[in-house]
């Protein structure tokens, strides 16, 4: 009896190590989303000055660089199919942002804007406040 819970015991612990180790496959591409977002939420904040923004810019920037280098070269989010994945890779040019702005030769955010079609005319007609 002993015997058996033992075995079942271990059994029990080696299904939920591998259920975390499987858990932590998209935690780069999770933290690359987050920062993403962190870069665009600097880029509209209208409280910072202009000097300001570029300082933080260009740490966030680098740090954007880094985990899209670890999100493309992390097999095991490659070879996923969970549809964080799948949407990711299906929108390129906004995930890698980094690196999509680098290839089109625009500054992240311009390239953004871009992408999503928002132009100087768009912006100019929207109006600020919640809906």
């Amino acid at each position: 009896m002993k015997l058996l819970s033992l075995t079942t015991l271990l059994a029990m612990g080696t299904l939920l190590v591998s259920h975390h180790a499987n858990s932590n496959v998209l935690f780069s591409l999770e933290n690359l989303e987050r920062e993403r977002a962190s870069y665009l939420h600097l880029m509209t904040n209208s409280a910072l000055s202009a000097d300001e923004r570029l300082r933080q810019s260009k740490q966030t920037y680098r740090r954007m660089v880094d985990m899209e280098r670890m999100v493309l070269r992390d097999e095991r989010i490659t070879q996923s199919d969970a549809p964080m994945v799948k949407n990711a890779f299906s929108r390129y040019e906004l995930t890698f942002l980094a690196h999509a702005s680098a290839e089109s030769q625009r500054i992240p955010y311009s390239h953004w804007l871009f992408t999503l079609n928002i132009t100087s005319e768009v912006l100019g007609r929207s109006k600020i406040g919640g809906r």
